[in-house]
């Protein structure tokens, strides 16, 4: 959610610089001073080198070549046609809802608190399931905020009231940038990115489950539009953030169950009536 002025701006970057910080020391203060045989392989920044390498792969890198360009494919007036299809068209309107907004935070701080909970339990595959989530989240996180800061993209109102009548007239607000003059620029979206991580990084990490193993997308695309209802961000905010998100966690995700498995085990038998039967079990 955003603060109107150069002041609320200077206080969102420092409200996520704090986070971050917070993030990270809540994670140092939960882990024990020496790590299980039984769970090496589970903490959040584990297989970091082999995510990097996953990520110079080339799925990832068009992923993230297409999320670069968005906003210049968006530059001829699409951005703006979407905004007025969303505000003037549609049910749209600023702030529509805070579920959109706060998603993000309450699933993150929840997994937070699952992990630290997983880890006084001793439980390896809760840590397992939840540590790919966090670093993707993390680095997605870390990454959004230097494009941020380093782009410098307009907000929608771009400070306007929301309220007022002509807020939609003007299309140059879609192509106003200003590099590193802004604070926290609108490019990519940041609750689009992290939530697109955490689903294709628990996608990526669980690939036995088949469908299940999507369950997060859905979540993600609710969030996504949020942010385009409600006025938060321009498309390719969305689009980027969404792209951005998916090379990053996937690539997060694809190194844990290259080392880890999925926790459990598949049992089959054969059935009485003729064929088999398959299902997976797994202690938490």
């Amino acid at each position: 959610m955003r603060l109107a002025g150069r002041h609320g701006r200077q206080l969102a970057l420092s409200g996520r610089l704090l986070g971050l910080g917070v993030v990270l020391g809540v994670l140092a203060r939960a882990l024990p001073a020496r790590a299980e045989p039984s769970c090496v392989g589970t903490k959040p920044w584990s297989r970091l080198s082999r995510s990097g390498e996953n990520f110079a792969r080339p799925v990832p890198l068009t992923l993230t070549a297409l999320a670069i360009v968005t906003p210049f494919g968006f530059s001829t007036g699409l951005d703006h046609e979407l905004r007025l299809v969303a505000q003037r068209d549609s049910f749209g309107k600023p702030n529509l809802e805070p579920v959109s907004v706060w998603t993000p935070y309450a699933l993150g701080a929840g997994l937070l608190v699952g992990y630290g909970a997983s880890v006084a339990a001793d439980s390896c595959s809760a840590q397992r399931v939840i540590a790919p989530l966090l670093q993707a989240g993390l680095l997605t996180y870390g990454v959004v905020g230097i494009l941020k800061v380093g782009v410098g993209r307009q907000w929608p109102n771009g400070g306007k009231d929301p309220s007022a009548s002509d807020r939609l007239d003007d299309p140059e607000d879609a192509r106003d940038y200003a590099p590193f003059q802004r604070g926290v620029g609108a490019w990519p979206s940041g609750h689009t990115a992290v939530m697109f991580a955490f689903a294709s990084a628990f996608r990526a990490s669980n690939p036995e489950l088949g469908v299940l193993s999507f369950l997060g997308y859905p979540l993600a695309l609710g969030v996504a539009g949020g942010m385009w209802f409600g006025d938060h961000h321009f498309a390719s905010d969305i689009v980027s953030g969404a792209l951005l998100g998916e090379a990053i966690g996937s690539s997060v995700g694809k190194s844990f169950s290259e080392t880890l498995g999925v926790p459990g085990s598949l049992m089959v038998s054969p059935l009485s009536g003729g064929g088999f039967g398959a299902h997976w079990a797994t202690l938490w």
